[in-house]
């Protein structure tokens, strides 16, 4: 989205993040291997279900040779692999690399068996969250395989965790084992001046204020949590490693603007070949629906309340999800959503769009406590649609995300001018309601 949006900014991202989850769940609603979210959690889960299949697509495009060699390090359970297997060929042969034994173990016992050329192995590289006792460091890594042996390396959120020693050995050794018509794709945190700016006035999503040689780190009590590097230096550095080219697509991480809407990280594309490197295309921005006359109000009245802050803007709609579908399972329980300024008064919310979802029924935790607010992220909600079980349109689904916002905003507006929120059960009692603050 652009920095200073207007409403066609607006409709046209509700548009793409409804068919970004719209395809999600095209591919996953038939997926039945997959770990609890207790062993994400153990596991490292990494990344969620829509962004592993937003990086399948990127290390996918353009085609690999039928029998593709492919190095993922980093793998933990397998989140990214389980994407790729539903694109790749039984020929492809895939190895996943990662010091997390759990992880590794999962996805031996759950992966594999069902997709015998992706097979994964525990390297017992020293990470303080998940091998603080390994004998290797990273800086001293070398990968098990020849030189020019692989067809692709990738590392997703590796090098956000590492020091600049380690991100100099993994480029290297990138390098070497890539054939010359290979390619590298890898995640990274970048500095530069542009970034220093937007971190100081706050528009980040870290701060970064603690500096660790020639990078940064969110806690330096634990380094290896969030660490950015200097965008030249590592530039440099896939320059000596003997990259022909190294494409860079920013992320939005810092609160710049990003060309692909999921890219929350910074994406390094390299290879030897120059005339192989190339942009990733967002397939997920098709052309909108046309705009109504009352969801261009809408869209004024959010940038207005967010100030045209793309940050902001992101929170405020994960936010009004989350509100909006409290607001619909207290509804189905029998509570209606009120807010008191002396005489109560009930919100006048909209569930029509959101009812077709299928998740009145399906709550998180199993929803044991009928008026708890229940937090949800991008992924959590995800995480109910796949739940559902339902294959749900774009269409339907940018009803339901323009809902919502409308919900989110008239209780938002209520709450910002003072006014207490509670639920109303259906024999007048009132119970106070905690509803969080959106940013």
């Amino acid at each position: 989205m652009p920095p200073n949006p207007n409403p066609d900014d607006i409709h046209q991202r509700l548009w793409t993040s409804a068919c970004m989850i719209a395809a999600e769940l095209e591919e996953r609603v038939e997926t039945t291997v997959q770990p609890t979210v207790a062993q994400e959690t153990r596991f490292n889960g990494g990344v969620a279900p829509q962004v592993a299949n937003h990086y399948a697509r990127i290390l996918t495009a353009g085609g690999l040779p039928a029998k593709a060699r492919i190095l993922d390090l980093g793998c933990g359970f397998g989140r990214i692999a389980m994407a790729l297997a539903r694109r790749l060929g039984p020929d492809v042969d895939y190895t996943g690399l990662d010091p997390n034994a759990d992880g590794i173990a999962w996805a031996q016992q759950n992966i594999t068996p069902r997709h015998p050329n992706f097979r994964f192995r525990r390297i017992d590289v020293k990470s303080k969250p998940y091998n603080p006792d390994g004998t290797q460091d990273g800086a001293s890594f070398r990968f098990p395989f020849d030189d020019a042996s692989l067809d692709l390396v990738f590392m997703i959120s590796v090098l956000t965790h590492v020091d600049l020693p380690t991100v100099e050995t993994y480029a290297r050794e990138a390098a070497r084992v890539l054939k010359p018509s290979g390619r590298l794709v890898t995640t990274i945190f970048l500095l530069d001046p542009e970034v220093d700016r937007l971190l100081a006035a706050g528009k980040g999503h870290f701060a970064l204020k603690y500096q660790d040689g020639e990078c940064r780190v969110e806690n330096p009590a634990n380094p290896e949590l969030v660490i950015a590097h200097p965008r030249a230096r590592v530039l440099e550095i896939m320059d000596q490693a003997g990259f022909a080219k190294t494409l860079v697509v920013n992320g939005h991480w810092s609160g710049r603007p990003s060309a692909l809407p999921m890219e929350f990280q910074d994406l390094l594309i390299a290879g030897h070949d120059p005339q192989g490197i190339t942009a990733p295309q967002d397939r997920s921005a098709l052309p909108a629906e046309a705009m109504t006359p009352a969801q261009a109000v809408l869209y004024a009245r959010v940038i207005a309340l967010t100030g045209a802050d793309t940050v902001r803007f992101s929170q405020f709609i994960t936010w009004s999800n989350a509100l909006a579908l409290n607001a619909l399972w207290w509804h189905c329980d029998g509570f209606k959503l009120c807010l008191n300024d002396g005489g109560s008064a009930h919100t006048g919310l909209h569930f029509d769009a959101l009812q077709k979802l299928g998740l009145a029924q399906v709550r998180p935790n199993g929803g044991t406590v009928p008026t708890t607010f229940h937090d949800l992220d991008d992924a959590a909600m995800i995480a109910l649609l796949i739940r559902a079980g339902r294959v749900t349109g774009q269409s339907t689904l940018f009803d339901a995300l323009v809902e919502a916002s409308a919900n989110g905003l008239r209780v938002l507006e209520m709450i910002n001018a003072g006014v207490r929120p509670a639920l109303r059960s259906a024999d007048g009692h009132e119970i106070a309601v905690g509803i969080p603050a959106w940013a």
